[in-house]
Formats: C-alpha cells, structure tokens, sequence
C-alpha cells in the first residue's frame, strides 16, 4: 500500500505526535511519503525524526507564507501547470468547491508535488488540508482519502471562513478521524456525516518514557509542556503556583515552550513576587521534554477556552506525562477528559478556577504516596490506549476499510 500524509510544517518540535505517527506506519511497512506545505522552523530538531531521516525524505510543496510571494509566482505556477495538466491545474482554482485551499493556491503547489505520483491512501493532518486532499483525490491521485482534526481547525477555523468551509472535504473523505469525543461533536454539527467520523487520538511511543523510582523525581518541581499561548492557560497556572508557595517555599514551577506571551507571563511571574521560582525553558527537543517529565514530580495543564474560540484539542503532553508516571492536573475543557482518568491518574478542575488548581497541586505535593499511586495508573492507561503500535493498527485497519488492501493479513 502506497500513502500520502499532507500536514503543515514537518517536522515541528511543537508537533511530536505527527513524527510518532509516521514512524509508527514505517515501523509497520507501509509506504509513506510526507507532504508538507512548509519546512519546520529552524533551531531544535527531533532525535526520532532524525533517526528516521524524516528531514530529508519529506517532501516540500514550497509554499510561501506570505500572500504576496504566492500572487508573484502565480504566472509561473499555472504556466507550469497548464503545460503538465491543464484539466487539474483548472480545477485547482475551483474557490466554489474547495475553499481557502485554492484561495490560498495550495492547490497549485500540491498538484505539482504530486506530478506522476499516485496513492492508494491520501492521510491529510488539520482540516484545511483536507480540502487539499480532497483537490487530488478528484484528480485521481488516490483512491481513499482520510482527513484528522484537531482542534483549531474546527473549533475556530469554520467561524474565520464560514461554516461551510469544509463542504467538499466532508464529501470527498472516506473516513474523518478526530481526536476525542468533543471534536467529533464539533466536526459532526460541521455537517460531516457521522458514519464517516471515527475517534482516533493521537499517541505516544511507551519506549520513550521509562519506568523511573518516584524516589529519584524532584519532589517539588511542577511541570508544564505547551506553546505560550492563551489557550494553554498559563496565566492561570502561575496564579495558581503562587498560591501554592506560599504553603510550600520550596517548590519551582518550569514552564517548557515558547510563544506570543512569553513576556506577560514573565512579568506576570514577576508582579506575583514568584519570578525566582517560575522557570521558561523556551522551546525543547523531544530528548529535553522526555527528561524533564522524568525529573518533575507532577504536571499541569490549565487550558482555557481562548478569547477567539480557540480550544485545546487532546492534549497529548497530559499523556505523555501520564506515560512518565507524573499525576496530572488539568481542566475540564475541549477532548481532555477523555484522556484522564479524573480522581484516578490525576485530577480536572474548572477553567480559570486559579485556586481549585493550586488545591489540587497542593494535594499532591503534600502527599507521596497518592502521587506514585496516580503516577502508576496514568502510566498504566496510557500504555493501554495512546502507545504507537496500538493507535497504528487502528490507523492501518481504516486504510484496508477504504481501499480492501489487506495490510494485517500475518
């Protein structure tokens, strides 16, 4: 079997769970090539990405950023595109049938990084690119199409371009994946039809997070793992570790990540009189973030609905701490309690309830043995549910649905 993933930047270091699921489908022989519209951001790189040579197999569709750069090489782009394939370059500007994907030229550009090139699967990650999926399944570059939501894509991206962005998407896909059960709410009142929507999560790989003595974390070091961004709740989580001091001096709170707000919240930290104990890693490799749940003693994440709509999507930093052992406090929003177990693995408080969150840390950092009994059974769900090999069989049986390839026969 022959199949195309369509995502965005490849491979960014704030989206681990992309690089684990195309690692998992090599690891299971399928053929894979990456289509990414862009290249990551340079700096920090992933070492599984790297081991994987998947900076330099991925294939770029050059995409400029800005609107500006794609109008100037538009003469160039249908010049080439005419004399390749005159009928898909025409379709490729069909605004009416697939939206911001060939308002924005994506459309273009994709079609002629497919030149020659068919599959029997397209997998596009973020609604958006969907569209682009749906663009070459029309032209018969596929036989299947399988679309991923995450989050921003449907919970902000519809209200941006009108609620019947993804109309095509939802008639050309074989089958919508979304992420929890709160996203397939979202995607389903979109107007995809709910035999097409299938709750598939995105994971983690189990080897990365070893077993480690509760004894040997730092018992007072609380972590977070998350762009700076409103939707995180950062702000709410500092408030709260100021609370939390003052019972517990000693405690530092690391922040891991990096964004738009870095600044507010580092004068925040400051205003609040905790700026010695407030640590900004900026952003971190996948290596970095493995040993910083490691040597942390728990882990939170306070996500908000933003200003604008936008909400959490899973949250797989929750489970991946949860696959290091580390309790969790989190909050009750978007698709995160599907994946903890609330009272049991760690414990969902309000949103922007400041206080609720610090009792709950406090709770935690006073008490040892809850911590390594919530550590062990967010371990134990984890490895049940998110783990690579087990998401990947899920992912290859939809690709055998839509195409009858079998691919797990032995």
């Amino acid at each position: 079997m022959r199949v195309a993933m369509i995502v965005n930047g490849f491979p960014e270091l704030s989206e681990k769970f992309l690089v684990n699921q195309v690692t998992g489908l090599l690891d299971a022989g399928v053929e894979l090539d990456v289509y990414a519209a862009v290249r990551p951001a340079a700096g920090k790189r992933h070492g599984l990405a790297e081991r994987y040579g998947l900076y330099g197999s991925t294939i770029y569709a050059g995409v400029p950023r800005s609107t500006k750069a794609r109008i100037c090489e538009l003469p160039g782009l249908l010049a080439q595109g005419l004399a390749r394939d005159a009928a898909a370059t025409l379709r490729a500007l069909r605004i009416r049938t697939y939206a911001t994907a060939a308002r924005n030229l994506k459309t273009l550009y994709f079609s002629k990084s497919f030149e020659g090139r068919r599959y029997d699967v397209i997998h596009c990650h973020f609604g958006p690119n969907g569209l682009i999926g749906a663009y070459l399944k029309d032209c018969g570059m596929a036989r299947g199409l399988v679309v991923t939501f995450h989050g921003s894509d449907i919970n902000t991206y519809p209200s941006r371009h009108g609620k019947g962005v993804y109309r095509t998407l939802y008639e050309r896909a074989d089958v919508v994946t979304v992420n929890s059960s709160f996203t397939r709410g979202k995607v389903a009142a979109n107007g995809c039809l709910e035999s097409k929507l299938e709750v598939l999560p995105v994971g983690l790989r189990m080897e990365e997070y070893p077993e480690i003595d509760p004894a040997a974390r730092d018992p007072f070091t609380v972590l977070t793992v998350g762009r700076l961004v409103e939707k995180k709740g950062h702000r709410y989580g500092i408030e709260a570790f100021a609370l939390v001091k003052r019972r517990f001096p000693e405690a530092r709170y690391v922040l891991a990540g990096d964004g738009p707000l870095r600044q507010d919240l580092e004068r925040q930290a400051e205003r609040l009189g905790i700026k010695d104990s407030v640590i900004f890693l900026g952003a971190q490799s996948d290596a970095e973030v493995a040993a910083l749940y490691r040597s942390a003693t728990l882990f939170i994440l306070p996500s908000v609905t933003a200003s604008d709509g936008d909400m959490e999507g899973q949250g797989l930093v929750l489970q991946e701490a949860q696959g290091s052992g580390l309790p969790v406090v989190s909050t009750l929003h978007n698709g995160i309690p599907d994946g903890v177990l609330d009272g049991i693995s760690g414990f969902l408080v309000p949103e922007k309830d400041s206080a609720a969150l610090a009792d709950r840390v406090s709770e935690l950092l006073a008490d040892p043995v809850k911590r390594a009994t919530m550590g062990g059974a967010g371990r134990a769900f984890v490895a049940g549910t998110y783990d690579t090999p087990i998401l990947t069989k899920r992912i290859l049986g939809i690709y055998e649905r839509i195409t009858n390839h079998p691919l797990m026969s032995n």
